[in-house]
This record gives structure tokens, C-alpha cells and sequence, in this order.
């Protein structure tokens, strides 16, 4: 049915709903509307205009195994591998999927520095964050370098994750 032979209230709300749509498309007066797309992808492509994991996969494969490559340098983290020359492997992956990251055009910088960043930070602040309050002031320095390792990769995991998703967000919410 055409929309010229339709009844003049239902043109009407056609109009009117096609407005929503695009206001929802370029995200005017909706907060959070790119985490609202993102979150309706899978049910309703309209919302994302047209946009989903398989499309982003299929446009973006560098972007996604750079992310990907970030997740395994955190699943590698808890496994005992030897070190490569002074690095460990997992320090030597996640800069492998950092540089990917820093040469993808799909990105803003400000967004490049907050995904592989988060994993320093949590490695770093979290680490000292968490193993100093595991430890507490009295117990010297030798206990919280033990508490530091001891949870400082557990805290890179997290931060990785933190990292990837708010890449992934970002990469579904590119207009």
C-alpha cells in the first residue's frame, strides 16, 4: 500500500513515527541513546540503523580481532606461561592488540587511550588500590609488594574488560 493512498491519520502517524525514528538514529533528546541502540540491536535493527555484531564484524574485522586480541591477553593472564626475552606474554599480546587499536581509523583517540588504557590503570591503580587495603599501613612493604601481584592481575582483567566493551560500544555506535 502506497503511503498516498493510505487515510490521512495513518500518514499522519507514519510521519510522525518516521520522525521518532530519525530523532532516535542521530540520538537528539534521549539519554544514553548509543547504549539504547546497542542494547536493541539484536531485537530490532531499526534501532541501530541497520547495525549489529554481524555487520560490524563483517565491516570492521581489524577493529573486532584487535578487541579480540585484547581479551585474550587478559584470558592469558592467570595461565603460567614462560616469558618472552623480560616480557610476559600477556604484556606482549595486549601491546600487540594496543597498537592495533592506535592504527584503526574507526575510533577516536580519546576513545583509542580509554580502551587499552584501562587495562594499565586497573593493573596499576588497582593494584595499589586493592593490595594496600588487603594489607593495611603496619604490615611493611615486602607484604603489599606480595598483595600488589597477587591481585594486580586480576585487576588488568578487569580493566580489559572494562576496555573492550567500551570499545565495542563505541565501534556499534559510530554514525
Amino acid at each position: 500500500m502506497d503511503d498516498r493512498d493510505a487515510p490521512p491519520g495513518v500518514r499522519a502517524y507514519r510521519r510522525i513515527a518516521q520522525e521518532r525514528l530519525d530523532q532516535q538514529r542521530q540520538g537528539h533528546g534521549l539519554p544514553l541513546a548509543g547504549l539504547r541502540r546497542a542494547a536493541m540491536s539484536s531485537a530490532n535493527p531499526m534501532a541501530t540503523g541497520g547495525r549489529d555484531a554481524r555487520t560490524i564484524v563483517k565491516e570492521q574485522p581489524r577493529d573486532v580481532s584487535a578487541m579480540v586480541i585484547l581479551v585474550v591477553a587478559a584470558l592469558l593472564v592467570p595461565i603460567d606461561l614462560p616469558p618472552l626475552a623480560i616480557f610476559e606474554v600477556p604484556v606482549v599480546v595486549w601491546a600487540v592488540g594496543a597498537a592495533l587499536v592506535l592504527f584503526s581509523e574507526s575510533w577516536k583517540v580519546r576513545d583509542k587511550f580509554l580502551g587499552i588504557g584501562a587495562p594499565l590503570l586497573g593493573y596499576s591503580v588497582g593494584g595499589v588500590l586493592i593490595g594496600g587495603l588487603r594489607v593495611g599501613i603496619e604490615a611493611g612493604m615486602q607484604a603489599f609488594v606480595e598483595q600488589f601481584f597477587d591481585v594486580s592481575g586480576t585487576m588488568f582483567m578487569i580493566g580489559t574488560g572494562v576496555g573492550v566493551v567500551w570499545l565495542a560500544y563505541r565501534l556499534l555506535d559510530v554514525s
